[in-house]
């Protein structure tokens, strides 16, 4: 189990304050100045929190069509984890678990957890999830979408969806939003009128796993 312990930089000047595994990193000296640390706590662990006995109220997939980011794509894995989602499937260009490095390091282990599946085509995809039953929900800010606070207040509980989310950039291509059955938002209040899309995707998988 790893243990960890602080370090603070001797200059008074700097001062610089920071955890760290001493098995991994020496911490002799400071990496802002250069001038000697000194340990002022340790050695302790991270704490974790327990697992909690609860269910998710509805039986939430995702399909990520396109993602490029392999960081993106491993903190979704972790948050598909954490919420309890049943399947992820990675289309287009997503990168997956067995090609990218980058992923698996992001997702600290959570790629082993979920179930995965890569499909090349979101499309037909898309056609055949939804000829099984199952609820497409796109996350996308259009004219038509539903803040997902009121799309919440109108779905049912113990229901099977399908969180769809697209590029970084160009967004849920215009062809797989045409087949989502709704369409859902996030509340923007500042300046900006989006969120990454791993910030975005870990919301909305939060939401519309455990929420009302």
């Amino acid at each position: 189990m790893t243990m960890f312990e602080v370090r603070e930089c001797s200059n008074k000047d700097c001062r610089l304050r920071l955890p760290m595994n001493p098995s991994e990193f020496s911490g002799a000296y400071c990496p802002r100045c250069g001038e000697p640390m000194v340990r002022v706590l340790g050695p302790y662990q991270n704490s974790k929190c327990s697992t909690v006995d609860i269910q998710p109220k509805r039986k939430v997939s995702a399909l990520l069509d396109n993602i490029r980011s392999a960081y993106n794509v491993g903190a979704m894995f972790r948050t598909a984890d954490g919420a309890g989602l049943q399947h992820l499937y990675l289309c287009g260009i997503t990168p997956t678990p067995t090609d990218q490095e980058t992923l698996r390091k992001t997702a600290l282990g959570a790629e082993e957890n979920v179930p995965w599946s890569t499909h090349p085509n979101a499309i037909l995809l898309a056609k055949e999830l939804r000829g099984k039953g199952l609820r497409l929900v796109g996350l996308e800010c259009t004219s038509k979408s539903l803040p997902i606070d009121q799309y919440l207040e109108l779905t049912e509980a113990a229901q099977s969806l399908i969180l769809v989310v697209g590029n970084e950039r160009s967004g849920i291509d215009p062809g797989l939003l045409d087949l989502c059955d709704e369409i859902i938002s996030l509340p923007m209040i500042g300046r900006k009128v989006s969120l990454n899309v791993a910030v975005a995707f870990g919301i909305a998988a939060y939401w519309l796993s455990f929420g009302r």
